[in-house]
Formats: C-alpha cells, structure tokens, sequence
C-alpha cells in the first residue's frame, strides 16, 4: 500500500474506487524506530499511541487522496478493516480524512 499511497497520480475517471483492505499500521523494525519505541515507554507514553496511530493516520488520508485529485473528481473509498468501527482509535482516523460523506 506504500507505494499506492504516495506514487499514483490518476485524476479524473482514471481512478473512480479506492478499496482499502487493512489499515496500514507500521511495523517497526528499523534500529532508530525501536529506539523511538522504547524512548516513548521509558517516558511513561504508548508507543502505540505516539508513533503507530499519526503513522497509520497518514498513510490513510495519502490512500484516500489518491481518489480525489482535483476538486472536480469524485468516486467511492471502501475500508475493509472493521477496526475503524470497532476500536476506539478508529473514531479517531476517520476524524483525521477530510469531509467524506461515510455510509
């Protein structure tokens, strides 16, 4: 989904439904992201508060604006993950996309 969310420029009919499967939330692996990880909870926070939710934020919006290029361009985003509905943090992403109508 990375390369999805940040390299696909299809304005106007070229893209009409964005179906999203899961939520990207990052994996961590990389030396300095463990040392993020583990500086968070040595200060008292969660890691997966501060770094996994405004990561997984971004990518969301960055996947939903690859429907909506121009102000002319319309079309259906699909999130599949129940976890929006489900979670607590998921009333919170939804929150972060811009003004969609969500049915």
């Amino acid at each position: 989904m990375d390369r999805f969310a940040e390299g696909v420029d299809l304005p106007g009919n070229l893209c009409r439904h964005v179906v999203i499967t899961k939520l990207p939330f990052p994996v961590f692996t990389r030396p300095i992201e463990q040392a993020k990880q583990e500086w968070v909870m040595r200060s008292g926070g969660q890691p997966f508060v501060s770094l996994s939710l405004p990561a997984v934020s971004i990518k969301l919006i960055q996947a939903c604006g690859r429907l909506l290029r121009k102000e002319t361009d319309s079309g259906r985003i699909t999130i599949l993950d129940r976890r929006l509905l489900t979670k607590a943090y998921g009333k919170q992403l939804l929150e972060h996309l811009p003004d969609y109508k969500i049915i």
